[in-house]
């Protein structure tokens, strides 16, 4: 009885560990899902030589709801300016939606007294040609020169990458030291970078 029950310890132990650890893999590799998608829309928004959105559609946003945050890329042939109080773009998909992993969440708040483009007001895309396909959505829009365009300002923006998950279609982070990663994204090269250490 009492090897059975070290043994159970043991694995329980061990289970703890491995499911903390996958967590924490899940959100890192969110972070660079994130920055290498930032660094693709800055990228053929230079190389098009039109703007270039990168949509961040939390659950609820898109038809079929399966509680996961999902990123698009759209490509803006004609951005409005001044940029209406309801905003409504119309745009091509360059990519599928790609969904974030389980348990990662991209929460609001500022950064360090950055702002972050989860906390600003959304954006509708109407996107699929004759299909009519639309979306209610956070961007983050890069111009032709590789800069950032959306959100309007003169100061970076940053970006949560949490552990977590969405009830109801509401962020739902974890709160333990260490289960967030923080991406900031310079105003004239739009370059992620970490910030979290």
């Amino acid at each position: 009885m009492t090897a059975v029950t070290a043994i159970l310890g043991t694995l329980m132990a061990a289970g703890v560990g491995l499911l903390s650890g996958t967590g924490a893999q899940s959100r890192r590799a969110g972070a660079d899902m994130l920055a290498g998608l930032i660094e693709q829309a800055r990228s053929t928004a230079i190389s098009s030589r039109s703007h270039v959105v990168l949509a961040i559609a939390e659950p609820g946003d898109l038809p079929g709801d399966d509680e996961r945050c999902r990123l698009g890329l759209f490509k803006i042939d004609e951005w409005p300016d001044p940029l209406a109080s309801s905003p409504v773009l119309t745009a091509v998909l360059l990519s599928r939606w790609q969904p974030l992993n389980t348990g990662v969440v991209l929460g609001g708040g500022d950064v360090d007294g950055v702002s972050n483009p989860m906390d600003g007001e959304q954006v509708t895309i109407n996107y699929g040609g004759t299909r009519n396909l639309s979306a209610k959505v956070h961007i983050i829009a890069f111009n032709a020169c590789g800069g950032l365009h959306y959100p309007p300002g003169s100061t970076p923006v940053a970006v949560r990458i949490a552990e977590g998950g969405y009830r109801g279609g509401k962020v739902i982070s974890n709160r333990r030291p260490g289960a967030e990663n923080r991406l900031k994204i310079g105003r004239v090269t739009a370059r992620p970078y970490r910030t979290d250490g």
